[in-house]
């Protein structure tokens, strides 16, 4: 990739060439750290999004099964109305006075 400057033509390119022709061991081995800490982070974030990823999954099947749950409790409730309702219906129709 070139860097170019207004003032002159990879000035800056020239620049970072110069300097890693002289990089010395120990600016190797803070690199070598640096990215060694980078992949344990990248290692450490997929781990972490590995186990969100599983617990959006049991999240999403809890409801789905109270979903179910709740589904067959609404027409127990709509029948148990209904059933009461006709019971209440026959009463009324006795004469109990």
């Amino acid at each position: 990739m070139r860097l170019e400057n207004p003032a002159g033509p990879d000035i800056y390119g020239q620049a970072v060439l110069e300097e890693s022709g002289y990089m010395s061991l120990e600016s190797l081995k803070v690199l070598d750290g640096r990215v060694d800490d980078v992949v344990a982070r990248h290692a450490a974030v997929c781990g972490e999004r590995d186990r969100l990823q599983e617990q959006l999954r049991q999240a999403q099947n809890r409801i789905a099964e109270l979903s179910g749950q709740l589904e067959t409790y609404e027409k127990e409730r709509s029948q148990i109305r209904g059933r009461v309702e006709s019971i209440l219906g026959r009463l009324e129709g006795l004469d109990l006075t």
